[in-house]
């Protein structure tokens, strides 16, 4: 079953209203495990406190896309602004509240049948005072 990916832009755009934006949201289809769909997110609210913010999260996206695609879902994923991952995708794909659409790529050295990206934006990073 293929997951609704309007609720799921539309859960993103909630969230993002109320705790703070994603640097990067997608859902992936790994090439070896071809039912089951990654949800891979960063946003600094869910860095903080992670457990309680996975399990809010957890209950949002199952409340909004239902149990039976929520089953459809390997796992979801997240990713903190110093993950080198997460660097590579921002880099090589700029998305704000939108949809690019891969099929057949290589993200984070895995090897994806198919991916949908509905944000994905370099993480703001609190700079290091250098000396010049």
């Amino acid at each position: 079953m293929m997951i609704d990916i309007d609720k799921l832009r539309q859960l993103m755009r909630d969230l993002s209203k109320e705790k703070g934006e994603f640097s990067l949201f997608g859902l992936f289809l790994r090439a070896e495990a071809p039912d089951k769909w990654d949800l891979v997110v960063s946003s600094p609210w869910l860095e903080e406190g992670k457990l309680k913010a996975l399990g809010e999260f957890a209950e949002r996206l199952s409340a909004t896309i239902g149990e039976e695609q929520l089953l459809s879902l390997s796992r979801v994923v997240t990713l903190n602004a110093h993950d080198p991952a997460l660097q590579a995708v921002t880099k090589t794909v700029s998305v704000r509240d939108g949809l690019v659409e891969f099929r057949n790529t290589d993200f984070f050295g895995v090897k994806f049948a198919h991916a949908y990206i509905f944000q994905s934006e370099r993480p703001q990073v609190a700079a290091h005072a250098t000396s010049s």
